[in-house]
């Protein structure tokens, strides 16, 4: 088992709502290349910690669409909340909604 990390995502659904090549050509298709990499590196045994800034959404009814495409990432995936994830409501809305594939990280700790 291996432990990543990774943060500032920035996912914008599809089509992207707000591209991200508007910082950058680098950034042109930056979605598509976290999704080979992470499929390339991470196994059904390893955990990533999402370090925030995961959607660009407002609402977590905007944010399923990206929360649905990181879901079907391998691994088992920490999340936590950066200063632009606004869609991040009551702990227990997400929990309900998508427990079954990300353990959500505030204001407490998960033992390993």
């Amino acid at each position: 088992m291996h432990i990543y990390a990774i943060g500032d995502l920035h996912l914008s659904g599809e089509p992207a709502s707000k591209p991200m090549e508007v910082f950058g050509e680098h950034w042109r298709n930056h979605k598509e290349k976290v999704a080979a990499n992470w499929q390339n590196t991470v196994t059904a045994q390893d955990t990533v910690i999402v370090c925030g800034d995961i959607s660009w959404a407002m609402t977590l009814e905007e944010a399923a669409q990206d929360l649905d495409w990181l879901a079907r990432l391998p691994g088992r995936k920490l999340l936590l909340r950066g200063n632009h994830d606004y869609w991040w409501s009551s702990l227990s809305k997400m929990q309900q909604r998508y427990g079954a594939h990300f353990e959500f990280l505030q204001n407490d700790c998960i033992m390993a």
